[in-house]
């Protein structure tokens, strides 16, 4: 009969023994398989076990801890005018996608804020307004509900997914404009995993991505040179593109031949 020992409450058992009866609800039968039985079982020597534990103690609840409030609590004072010390005026013109040199009208919407709030999450608009003015700050080129979402933004609320889908570019414009960096980055990645460029349009993207300092967007637009550059090069105009910019195409489209070249 095979035996084994293990220490237990400073106390050595030997299991498979005689007079261990008080054991048995605590470690199972006292019953152990023949050698040669368990011997049938090996693999390349080795005696694989597969062990299921569970515990019979009943867990304790959790006891109730709240969270801090702070965020709960700083959205409460969102657009909230007796909570606020400035005011924006936002609408009456917004530039026309199609012609930048033509304004289209809209209905102004008046935005509350809190200066000390916008100090520390949008620098460049507290900077165009001081507490406690009376007049309201007006905002143009940006539309109501857009600059509803950078200003919840301030407050610690989120910009869905489809909202930085459905205004990619006009958040970006915005948020540079006002230095809500964190939103300006959601945006950016949004509009780089949405855009499919082309030869078409790659040039129009990366004069944009450049005006707006958009790092993640036009490494995407010069991988994309870097794939394609035998159709880029004398199908596409360069004459009104930064020499700064022509440089760095260049660079990807030697790069990309040098991959070619390495490939095959």
């Amino acid at each position: 009969k095979r035996t084994f020992q293990a220490k237990w409450d400073d106390k050595m058992i030997t299991f498979g023994g005689e007079g261990q009866e008080e054991y048995i609800n605590g470690w199972g039968k006292l019953i152990f398989a023949k050698r040669e039985t368990m011997l049938t079982y090996l693999d390349n020597g080795t005696l694989k076990l597969e062990v299921h534990l569970r515990t019979y103690k009943k867990a304790e609840p959790d006891s109730f801890v709240p969270s801090n409030s702070f965020c709960d609590n700083m959205l409460k004072g969102f657009n909230n005018e007796e909570m606020s010390d400035v005011t924006f005026e936002v609408g009456g013109e917004v530039e026309s996608a199609a012609n930048r040199r033509k304004r289209g009208k809209t209905i102004t919407t008046r935005f509350h804020a809190f200066h000390a709030i916008l100090r520390l999450n949008a620098p460049s608009l507290s900077d165009m307004c001081r507490p406690g003015d009376e007049a309201a700050v007006p905002i143009n080129g940006v539309e109501p509900e857009v600059f509803k979402m950078l200003l919840y933004f301030c407050y610690g609320g989120k910009v869905s997914e489809d909202e930085l889908e459905a205004n990619a570019k006009a958040i970006i414009e915005a948020a540079d404009r006002f230095g809500i960096v964190n939103l300006k980055l959601q945006a950016e990645a949004v509009l780089t995993k949405q855009t499919e460029v082309t030869v078409d349009n790659m040039l129009d993207n990366l004069l944009y991505a450049n005006s707006k300092n958009l790092a993640l967007f036009q490494e995407k637009i010069m991988d994309f040179a870097a794939e394609n550059g035998d159709k880029i090069v004398g199908n596409v105009s360069f004459s009104s593109v930064p020499s700064e910019l022509i440089s760095d195409i260049l660079t990807a489209v030697a790069r990309g031949k040098m991959s070619e070249g390495d490939a095959s």
